[in-house]
């Protein structure tokens, strides 16, 4: 590791500037992030109750994460601070098209839906039916089907009027399929929600975390905790996949120490 890289490291997990405001939050976070946090089988830290949103049905969960997160929608919708100053990230993609799915359904005005033309190129396209095609969530790329109303949030640096031509877009990583798959898409996204990948470098004064599966590479819980500025407005919705009877709510924190220190 560089001498730079290994300083900026230090320098994101010595102060947590977002949370200023909040020193009990930026304690929390930084503890998380160096990867000290106190653990149990494995590595399994509890999320703090007063950032939880306590887990039941899936469907009545995910809409009370949507309530803390974006409440009185109906009524904020035109206001662009309001859009702005929120989000709920999420691990993967189809997780993320879900919530905008359903934060899209609640938004008011008319829909519009467009649909994508998709191909496998290579000279494969009579092994692959577009009907499987049209369902690959691929990072990158935008949906098969794209729902949008009158100021909707998109993924996208828009203007008061652009015009946005439908593009062919293919994966950046090659190898994701036995093929290559080419859409043609209008190039933007819902952006109620994003992964918490492509929120690094964000403050999200009011950031839902939803985890419908734990984190699975080095520092991804600590980047979306950490997007928020206090911990009174950063909920979380996980999902259990283990039970910790009477230790509340507890998720996995993927931290390899060793990229922390000088190499």
């Amino acid at each position: 590791m560089s001498p730079l890289w290994s300083s900026i490291i230090k320098l994101r997990l010595t102060i947590n500037m977002r949370a200023l405001t909040d020193p009990w939050f930026s304690d929390f976070l930084l503890r998380v992030g160096d990867g000290v946090e106190e653990t149990m089988q494995g590595n399994f830290i509890r999320i703090p109750d007063d950032m939880v949103i306590p887990f039941t049905k899936k469907e009545k969960s995910l809409n009370a994460l949507i309530d803390a997160i974006f409440p009185s929608l109906e009524i904020n919708r035109s206001q662009t601070d309001y859009i702005i100053s929120r989000e709920i990230l999420s691990t993967r993609n189809d997780s993320v098209d879900e919530i905008n799915d359903l934060l899209i359904g609640r938004f008011h005005g008319e829909e519009k839906i467009y649909y994508s033309f998709d191909e496998a190129e290579d000279g494969i396209n009579n092994l692959c039916l577009v009907e499987f095609l049209n369902t690959l969530s691929v990072s990158g790329l935008p949906p098969h089907y794209l729902r949008l109303k009158v100021r909707c949030p998109l993924l996208v640096s828009m203007l008061e009027r652009v015009f946005l031509p439908r593009i062919p877009l293919c994966p950046s990583e090659d190898d994701m399929f036995p093929f290559k798959l080419k859409r043609k898409q209008f190039p933007i996204r819902l952006c109620f929600a994003m992964t918490i990948n492509k929120a690094q470098g964000q403050t999200i004064p009011n950031v839902g975390i939803y985890l419908p599966e734990s984190v699975f590479s080095h520092g991804q819980l600590y980047v979306a905790l950490s997007r928020g500025v206090s911990h009174g407005n950063t909920k979380v919705l996980v999902i259990p996949d283990e039970q910790f009877n009477g230790n509340g709510v507890c998720t996995v924190n993927v931290v390899y120490k060793e990229v922390l220190h000088d190499q």
